[in-house]
């Protein structure tokens, strides 16, 4: 029989030197980490409990200064666990002592040794010949003592890896690790990584973390290759300036380029947060001497000044059209070819609502350039105001002051309103909803100095009417033997816009609008407002969905076109005539093909010339991350008077349990060339892992015309190798997937359907 014997003191309680957080992104170490259950009386212990408790098949107690137990000894505290064979306790020095295979427990982790020593006085506590592991996720080690107080958790030689037992793929040893209590930080002195047991690299010091704080030092070095960079290494520091705000300074060397510093600050208050970017390269060695510094700065802020009051502001410039495509970014890719620079200062009212923007682009390579908002003013109401007979009425006004220098028009001003009178009706199963409105829009256009035919003083008046109605019919339907929900949802809208001649306006924030299937239901088939289409039509739509018995989207299909009650008559100035195009049948299928396929696909036909506008499809299997394939094929007849066409092709599939293969290939069918293709090979391990990635891609070249750089552009061949340590280093980024989210096509997953 057990005897037990309670008294009131402290033990300090043993921590592991190794960061939780550095293992939850140990990926998929842990699941295939054998877990261990701790013993089920940690269940049952209370963590508010101050007192020690000593169990033993035998016990001699001396008054009550001294005691010596033997037999099965369970020493409890709180919320751990101490088993030894035997153990005594001396009540007048304050000592504990256990020795012969010791075995510590909580709910995180277990420590086996030799001999543990606990002084309550010093609340001190040492256990020689440690080793510790934990119990629900990767991560073990050794100590020749493990020695813990109040300030701080003290190891000497020790070992961390997050290898499995009998698994030495890699180790960190070191002679000391001492963790100073409230610090959040570890240090190790004299530290070895050890790969196979073979010494690869030596640290006289190295901090680590044990908690979620932050802490200035160096980040993970990243290495690369290809031919238009050359090889090239890069350094982060990270430095923890306070608690809301930090830097991160990294050097990049460029073996072909040369010597850049990229830095990024990040800050959060209460009511504001952003980040400054900012990239430099001196000189580069690719270029002529006198071509100057090159650098990119990017600026994205966001303030909540109060619940009304709201700003923003998202800026980027670099100092050369050719910067993205030939040394990249961490913040934009590298064949963007217009970069925002837009602020806002928003307010929401309980009955207006209003907006100050300044907005305008940099465009890259051989584009005209686009106008300058300085500044935009918008207004609307924050909700429609109800008149008699159940008639809504609401409204907007803008103002905008448009510049370009190099423009016919250099600077125009727009004045525009637009008050509306609306009457829905809406059931669960109708809506009809009658609209009318008028667009009064008025401009002040200032020409450049050889422009004489510029009118400098436009008005526009437009009325607007719309009928818009919808239908929603359901019934319970078996698809492919499983009961579900089909529906069915046609619609109808009138559309009505007198003709206007608009040829002396310019077009200052306007342009076409892509017709899919929910286009042709747009009120106007141009952004902005400086054109507003004609229109005495109808258009016709229906939407047939299937929904599984838990509500999940299975199917969709929408097919609708516009059918024209007068022939629209082209703006006197456009150059291509759209009329041809007006009347396009537009479809959208996508189908969850059974649990593993999906299916989706576009596309726009012109019913009057018999031919395609635009498509897109998209074949996708996704067993898991690991284990997908995706083809896909897009069209389009005119992008910036060009005819594109591409086929591609991405997949990744395991070789065996810890290699797996990626490979994407996209071709140019206009041109019948290779535009993109990698191909990587992965192996990982519970505890590390190496990827080897090659690739090659045609290189956006912004200095050429046109409509020229497809079949002239070169081709740059680059090379990667990444090794991480699991546990011990930031494994982020390193699953299957991202390895085709790099390329010019980034891999897409299936079209999530609504539930």
């Amino acid at each position: 029989m057990k005897h037990g014997l309670a008294v009131v003191l402290f033990i300090p309680v043993i921590v592991v030197p190794v960061s939780y957080a550095a293992m939850a992104q140990a990926g998929s170490a842990a699941s295939c980490y054998v877990s261990v259950a701790p013993p089920s009386i940690l269940s049952q212990l209370d963590v508010t409990d101050p007192a020690v408790k000593i169990f033993s098949d035998q016990a001699e107690v001396i008054t009550d200064l001294r005691g010596s137990f033997s037999g099965a000894v369970e020493i409890r505290y709180r919320d751990t666990l101490l088993l030894a064979p035997k153990a005594s306790f001396s009540n007048d020095s304050q000592l504990l002592n256990a020795d012969g295979g010791i075995e510590y427990y909580n709910q995180n982790v277990q420590v086996q040794g030799s001999h543990f020593s606990a002084d309550l006085k010093n609340n001190t506590a040492q256990l020689d010949n440690a080793s510790y592991r934990f119990l629900s996720q990767a991560g073990r080690g050794d100590a020749l003592s493990l020695t813990a107080s109040q300030q701080q958790l003290l190891l000497s030689d020790a070992l961390f890896t997050t290898c499995p037992k009998q698994d030495s793929s890699w180790a960190l040893h070191a002679s000391e690790i001492n963790i100073e209590a409230g610090e959040g930080w570890g240090e190790a002195r004299h530290a070895v990584f050890k790969i196979k047991d073979i010494p690869v690299l030596y640290l006289p010091y190295l901090t680590f973390p044990v908690t979620e704080e932050r802490r200035s030092g160096v980040l993970l070095p990243k290495f690369g290759s290809s031919q238009k960079l050359g090889a090239q290494f890069e350094l982060p520091y990270y430095l923890n300036l306070a608690p809301n705000y930090d830097l991160t300074l990294t050097p990049r060397y460029m073996s072909k380029r040369g010597a850049q510093l990229k830095s990024e600050f990040r800050y959060m208050t209460t009511q504001q947060q952003g980040l400054l970017q900012l990239e430099y390269l001196n000189s580069d060695n690719q270029k002529p001497d006198d071509f100057g510094q090159r650098y990119l700065a990017h600026l994205k802020h966001i303030s909540d000044f109060t619940q009304q009051w709201r700003g923003s502001i998202d800026f980027t410039d670099v100092s050369d059209d050719a910067y993205l495509s030939e040394l990249g970014s961490d913040y934009t890719n590298q064949s963007d070819t217009q970069l925002l620079r837009q602020a806002t200062l928003s307010y929401y009212g309980e009955s207006v609502h209003s907006q100050l923007r300044v907005q305008g682009f940099e465009i890259l390579g051989n584009y005209n350039t686009p106008y300058n908002a300085l500044p935009e003013i918008s207004l609307s109401g924050a909700k429609p105001i109800t008149l008699p007979a159940g008639i809504n009425f609401d409204w907007q006004a803008q103002y905008a002051h448009f510049r370009n220098a190099e423009a016919a028009i250099t600077a125009a001003d727009r004045i525009h309103l637009e008050p509306r009178l609306s009457l829905p009706f809406i059931t669960p199963a109708f809506e009809l909803t009658a609209e009318a409105s008028l667009l009064y829009t008025y401009y002040q256009q200032q020409a450049a100095a050889d422009t004489t035919d510029i009118t400098k003083s436009v008005s526009r008046t437009i009325p607007k009417v719309r009928l818009h109605s919808r239908l929603n019919l359901e019934r319970q339907h078996s698809w492919f033997g499983e009961s579900g929900l089909q529906t069915f949802e046609p619609q109808l809208q009138y559309l009505y816009i007198p003709y206007r001649d608009q040829s002396t306006i310019g077009q200052y924030d306007t342009t076409r609008l892509q017709d899919d299937y929910y286009g042709l239901f747009r009120e106007n088939r141009y952004s902005g407002l400086d054109r507003i289409n004609e229109a005495n039509q109808i258009t016709l739509g229906w939407t047939n969905r299937f929904y599984d018995s838990k509500d999940n989207e299975l199917f969709r299909f929408s097919l609708g076109q516009i059918f024209f009650l007068q022939t629209p008559q082209p703006q006197p100035d456009d150059s291509t005539d759209l009329t041809s195009t007006e009347s396009m049948l537009a479809a959208e299928l996508i189908w969850h093909w059974f649990r593993k396929w999906y299916f989706s696909s576009a596309a726009q036909y012109d019913i009057d010339n018999q031919q395609i506008i635009k498509s897109s499809a998209s074949l996708d299997y996704r067993a898991s991350d690991k284990n997908l394939f995706q083809l896909n094929h897009r069209y389009s007849r005119a992008v910036s008077g060009l005819e594109i066409q591409q086929l591609g092709v991405l997949a990744t599939t395991p070789l065996t349990d810890q290699w797996q293969l990626v490979a994407g290939y996209y071709r140019d069918l206009t041109n019948d060339r290779m535009i993109d293709a990698s191909l990587g090979l992965q192996y990982e391990s519970c505890c590390w892992a190496v990827r080897l990635v090659a690739k090659r891609q045609v290189l956006t070249d912004l200095e050429l015309p046109i409509g020229n750089f497809t079949q002239t552009s070169q081709l740059d061949t680059s090379i990667g190798l990444q090794f991480v340590l699991k546990g011990f280093g930031d494994s982020a980024g390193f699953g299957v997937t991202d390895m085709l989210s790099n390329g010019i096509f980034n891999y897409r997953r299936p079209f999530l359907l609504t539930n």
